[in-house]
């Protein structure tokens, strides 16, 4: 495993993670959970800074994504709020629709617009060699070349229904969920759920603090309404392994 430089942040440095393991693991099963993903210092610092991360909100009309500024969307009306809701709800119900929280990582780093801080540090860590090597060893392809990344936010009504993360021309191989969430209750909404070709739920992963979710892509997903009770919103760095 890799050695840790204590001013680095380094993905996958815990010595008792048994990569061979969670190989056959996704091999098997398409996908995997493997705990801890980072030090535990670490962990909380990308959480403390997601928590103060700009969000906007992310939602599809159709094929076409859109990120809405949530000061502009707290200034609509009762009924004009009522109405967006209407039509997101209507898509979801029609097929596939999303309404969550994003900061896109990824263009923000590139753009130059976030050059320090953890989210960054995060950043470089899932573009480092030894995690890179870590995914085309997990993932049986040695094509993997870069992740890219957003951190979502799902607080009460966020949704993201059934999908397989297959779009022509994008390249991935294999996509991650890094859990930013601590005690997270199952009843709470949010589950990460696989589907099976029958319609049944295939199995799932429940949001738990520093652990890193991983699937092989193509692979039918969603991730369940977040209750109107859940307490807490649910955190993650989510993105894809991808080749040029």
């Amino acid at each position: 495993m890799t050695t840790e430089d204590p001013g680095t942040m380094v993905l996958l440095s815990d010595a008792g993670i048994d990569l061979a393991a969670h190989r056959q693991r996704l091999r098997e099963a398409g996908r995997t959970q493997i705990r801890p993903a980072l030090r535990d210092e670490a962990a909380a610092r990308v959480r403390a800074a997601a928590e103060q991360a700009p969000f906007r909100l992310s939602v599809n009309s159709g094929a076409k994504s859109l990120d809405l500024s949530l000061e502009e969307l707290a200034t609509l009306q009762p009924e004009q709020a009522a109405k967006f809701t209407e039509l997101v709800h209507a898509g979801a119900a029609a097929g596939f629709q999303y309404c969550f929280d994003t900061y896109r990582l990824s263009d923000e780093v590139d753009a130059g617009r976030l050059t320090a801080g953890p989210l960054a540090e995060l950043y470089r860590a899932l573009n480092a060699p030894p995690f890179l090597q870590h995914c085309r060893q997990l993932a049986d392809d040695d094509t993997i070349a870069f992740c890219d990344a957003q951190v979502t936010r799902y607080r009460p009504g966020h949704f993201l229904t059934m999908h397989n993360d297959d779009v022509a021309g994008k390249g991935r191989v294999m996509a991650f969920v890094l859990n930013l969430t601590p005690d997270w209750r199952a009843d709470w909404g949010g589950l990460l759920l696989f589907h099976g070709a029958d319609g049944n739920v295939d199995g799932g992963f429940t949001p738990a603090f520093n652990a890193l979710n991983l699937f092989k892509i193509p692979c039918d997903h969603s991730v369940s309404l977040v209750a109107p009770f859940a307490p807490q919103p649910r955190y993650a760095v989510t993105g894809w392994a991808r080749r040029k």
